[in-house]
């Protein structure tokens, strides 16, 4: 009976709650044209009144250039909304797989994820990709 007790009294708390949690990420979206995606991504407006992705803002605005259809912005501690520079990694979409690939077979083989060390040393040698902590004179 207390487990019926407990989960009741968390579904009445979650049910509480929910209306200040949409009241906050309305009001956030007003003021800040900032959303989240159903996926987990930050959208953001644009300054032409369409939405994009706020990860491919920060990227071109870092490399002072539009990314290329091919190129994908992967987030290397694997937090969609985590949009700091340090965490982000501009790399081809095939290698982009390719990594992804790699990171899955690390985990299923060993058991934890690689570190992050490992995770930069690989994206940069092996699967071509630029971080872009590693961008000289940064434009953000």
């Amino acid at each position: 009976m207390r487990w019926l007790n407990r989960r009741l009294n968390k579904l009445i708390s979650s049910l509480l709650t929910l209306p200040f949690v949409l009241i906050f990420l309305f009001f956030r979206w007003l003021l800040f044209g900032k959303r989240l995606s159903s996926d987990g991504y930050v959208i953001k407006k644009s300054n032409y009144g369409r939405e994009r992705y706020e990860h491919r803002e920060i990227a071109e605005r870092i490399l002072g250039r539009p990314l290329e259809p091919r190129e994908v912005v992967h987030h290397i501690n694997g937090r969609r909304d985590d949009n700091r520079p340090s965490n982000l990694c501009v790399m081809d979409r095939v290698d982009h797989d390719r990594y992804h690939k790699w990171y899955d077979w690390v985990r299923e083989n060993y058991g934890k994820y690689p570190r992050k060390s490992t995770q930069l040393r690989k994206l940069r040698e092996d699967f071509h990709g630029l971080p872009l902590s590693d961008v000289p004179n940064r434009k953000y």
